[in-house]
């Protein structure tokens, strides 16, 4: 059984409500949803049923209810229990911390609103992602910082060594299909009000995207690390941006249950030393 699972289906069951208990985790109700669809799928018995406008627990549900003494109980068993780490890794950092023992890493979904769903609900530990959060139920903690750059091609036809603001504006780019806080990651990190970018392609992937750049006169952006590691194979050029840009910051984010576990600090440190010495490395 998910065990990660128990915190939502104990909130449904003690208001007897997906409404209820979606405002109590702080997710939305097709998140809620789609929790009881797994446990639903691992028990292989229907937990609730409707009834009039509402929802009534079927006898699966009483029983497990009747196993499971409080959520604080059950989260302590599970830190206990727990065997590696669930963590959704952002692109940026995933190849400097991916030797960690007894983590799991997962690309972090594209869409702001699914990682927090998938925070609160308990299908994933941890979050280390260029966004943030202000909601008290959760911590955030910065976690790495890298100066960002722009790559093109070694035989570009009209850049060379040096991009200026006119060549940057001037060219077409391939961008990473990615909005935190309701913008992108440029608008985000620029110090200043930038003019659009002509984008001609959008890719999900910083690798899949210098690729593309390796093949066409498009120009790409990267963090410094990632740049540094694929250039010399990809046979891409490495520029400064030609306008003030501020670093990209990356956050360790995770729900505020998990501050004392052991298990869970545990991993946040062996996350943090890795970090720390890969930036070392590449100091």
């Amino acid at each position: 059984m998910d065990l990660n699972l128990l915190t939502t289906f104990l909130a449904v069951y003690k208001h007897i409500s997906i409404t209820i208990a979606a405002e109590e985790l702080d997710v939305s109700q097709p998140a809620v949803s789609a929790a009881l669809k797994r446990l639903e799928s691992v028990i292989g018995k229907p937990l609730f049923v409707r009834e009039g406008r509402g929802i009534s627990p079927t006898g699966a549900a009483v029983a497990l209810a009747n196993k499971i003494e409080s959520p604080i109980t059950v989260l302590e068993t599970i830190g206990q229990q727990q065997e590696y780490l669930n963590v959704y890794c952002s692109e940026v950092v995933l190849h400097l911390v991916c030797h960690v023992e007894n983590i799991k890493l997962s690309e972090t979904p594209l869409e702001e609103k699914a990682i927090f769903d998938d925070l609160f609900t308990q299908k994933v530990d941890l979050v280390i992602d260029v966004m943030s959060s202000k909601q008290h139920s959760l911590i955030v903690e910065e976690f790495h910082q890298e100066e960002p750059t722009c790559l093109t091609r070694l035989d570009h036809p009209r850049i060379q060594s040096q991009i200026t603001l006119e060549e940057y504006f001037a060219e077409e780019h391939i961008a990473v299909k990615i909005t935190r806080n309701n913008t992108n990651t440029i608008n985000n990190l620029s110090e200043k009000p930038v003019e659009p970018r002509k984008v001609k392609i959008e890719t999900g992937s910083l690798s899949s995207m210098l690729i593309l750049s390796s093949e066409s006169d498009y120009i790409a952006s990267s963090p410094r690390s990632i740049a540094e590691k694929l250039a010399p194979k990809l046979n891409l050029r490495i520029h400064k941006y030609p306008f003030a840009i501020k670093p990209v910051k990356l956050y360790m984010i995770y729900h505020r249950r998990y501050a004392n576990d052991p298990f869970h600090k545990t991993r946040r440190e062996a996350l943090r030393a890795a970090i720390t010495y890969s930036s070392r490395s590449l100091g």
